[in-house]
């Protein structure tokens, strides 16, 4: 007996909600802040997918957060993170980068970093955080940072977090959730990771998706069923793909 075709949907890019503030614009897979559609609020156990851009000096000022893993990976240029349990760093792009907001925690992200690198003008810095609801709600908040060699990214799929993917850049407290990351060149072709419940986001460039067509930056997909799709790039491209438990 065969097994059933997945369920596939496409969100275009230009249908996201936008914030903007001074020096700020984020854009929203799901509900976020004002903006509240009912019927985006998560897919499986990810509650927020965000891509931001922040222009010189700009950034969030000290904010709360818990019961959430918070996954923060830099398109271009450099992030300063700090945080009421001491974390201090600069996130940049190959930089994996984990904070377990937990029982509570108070955290600030401001494009600064330029001001600590003196031949580097000032210049936006892109980024994208997403958020997993926790396996267990009120841990001990916590953060971890690694670096990954961008070079394998035109290879295959990296693990840059996980609970179960022992290579993965930073661990996860959320069991059978897994963030990948790859680059396809032109023509390059790969499967999508495999599971029962998959996020793609596309964060640079286009694809061509088995049973979808044309992907383009900011685009998500949504894939419900087990089936490891094929993908191919187009223009030089750069996926974001979460497998999560639901």
């Amino acid at each position: 007996m065969s097994s059933p075709e997945p369920n596939v949907v496409v969100r275009r890019g230009a249908d996201r909600f936008t914030t903007r503030a001074p020096g700020v614009t984020s854009r929203h897979a799901f509900s976020f802040g004002q903006h509240y559609d009912p019927t985006r609020v998560c897919f499986g156990r990810l509650l927020v997918c965000n891509e931001d851009v922040l222009g010189a000096d700009a950034g969030y000022d000290p904010h709360p957060h818990r019961d959430a893993e918070i996954i923060t990976w830099v398109l271009s240029g450099s992030l300063v993170h700090a945080d009421s349990a001491g974390n201090t760093g600069i996130v940049y792009p190959g930089l994996a980068q984990r904070m377990t907001a937990g029982s509570g925690i108070v955290h600030s992200e401001r494009n600064v970093a330029y001001r600590q690198e003196v031949d580097r003008p000032p210049e936006p810095v892109q980024f994208v955080q997403m958020w997993i609801r926790p396996d267990q709600p009120a841990a001990v908040p916590g953060y971890a940072q690694r670096e990954l060699p961008l070079s394998d990214l035109a290879e295959h799929w990296v693990p840059i977090a996980s609970a179960d993917e022992t290579e993965a850049g930073v661990s996860l407290g959320a069991r059978g959730c897994t963030l990948w990351v790859t680059r396809l060149a032109p023509g390059v072709p790969r499967r999508l990771p495999e599971g029962n419940l998959v996020f793609l986001q596309l964060v640079r460039g286009a694809i061509n998706l088995e049973t979808v067509g044309t992907v383009e930056t900011g685009d998500a997909v949504e894939i419900t069923g087990r089936a490891a799709l094929a993908v191919t790039g187009g223009v030089d491209a750069e996926l974001l793909v979460w497998v999560l438990k639901d």
